[in-house]
């Protein structure tokens, strides 16, 4: 008997091969940026974080833990750090020329406008999305579990290793949730610097633990349309890489204005 062979037996015959279902999921999920008011059988969760859990990872060292917030009052606390950096944000946003912004709205004022800087913050004020969403789940990763690696490996990329395995297994986790016709979204600034101390204050998250991000999960209240993909030509190269499909920065910058930008204008 090959090794492996009794285990890749229990899986023949359920369909785990399925292309165009993968290819399907793909296309389906989406960030969603609203959520219905209602509360998630446990069961799903539950089926998420176990797909989560099967996400490769470097060394198979799984530096995962993932921290699950149902709590309706310490996720509108949570909203309320977040609608706070996020003036900052929209702020800084505001120094982009306005074809290149992600969030939409005039320049933002200078410090001595109190009145229109009062005008941003009241923009933000009970906006952000994820206040409605039932559960908010934290991947957070632990950097010791590097010594997985071979020493060498561990010394020039151990850290990288952790970030790319992380990033696998939040990938996981929002596939599941499309697979079972819940709503994610995608939210990195839980991983800056700010919103990730004052979330680790209120959450007990050890030292040891980083914050990658977060997740929001729910019942959608809306569907998005496709969102735009590069064409595959662009992006193959055979044999040896083609120089012919290089941009210089200022088209790549062209391209993300009329291509990427016009999907991804935020209110919030």
């Amino acid at each position: 008997m090959v090794k492996g062979e009794k285990f890749k037996k229990t899986f023949e015959g359920q369909d785990i091969a399925s292309y165009q279902a993968m290819l399907g999921l793909l296309k389906f999920r989406r960030s969603i940026r609203g959520f219905q008011n209602e509360p998630l059988p446990e069961e799903l969760i539950e089926k998420i974080i176990e797909a989560a859990r099967w996400a490769p990872s470097a060394g198979n060292a799984q530096p995962w833990e993932f921290l699950v917030v149902e709590d309706e009052k310490t996720i509108q606390r949570l909203a309320e750090l977040y609608e706070y950096q996020m003036v900052e944000k929209k702020w800084l946003e505001g120094t982009r020329p306005k074809k290149m912004r992600m969030y939409q709205g005039d320049n933002f004022p200078g410090l001595e406008d109190k009145k229109a800087i009062d005008e941003v913050i009241k923009g933000v004020k009970g906006k952000v999305p994820f206040r409605k969403a039932p559960c908010l789940i934290f991947p957070l990763a632990d950097e010791r579990w590097y010594h997985a690696l071979p020493l060498r490996t561990r010394l020039d990329k151990g850290k990288q290793h952790i970030i790319s395995s992380m990033a696998n297994a939040v990938f996981v986790l929002h596939l599941a949730a499309a697979s079972l016709n819940l709503a994610t979204q995608w939210i990195s600034d839980f991983g800056s610097p700010w919103l990730s101390g004052m979330t680790r204050g209120l959450l007990d998250i050890p030292q040891h633990c980083l914050i990658y991000e977060a997740m929001a999960i729910g019942y959608p209240s809306y569907y998005h349309k496709p969102r735009y993909v590069k064409p595959v030509d662009e992006l193959v190269h055979y044999g040896k890489f083609d120089s012919s499909k290089s941009r210089s920065e200022e088209e790549i910058r062209e391209y993300i204005a009329t291509h990427i930008r016009p999907q991804l204008k935020f209110k919030v």
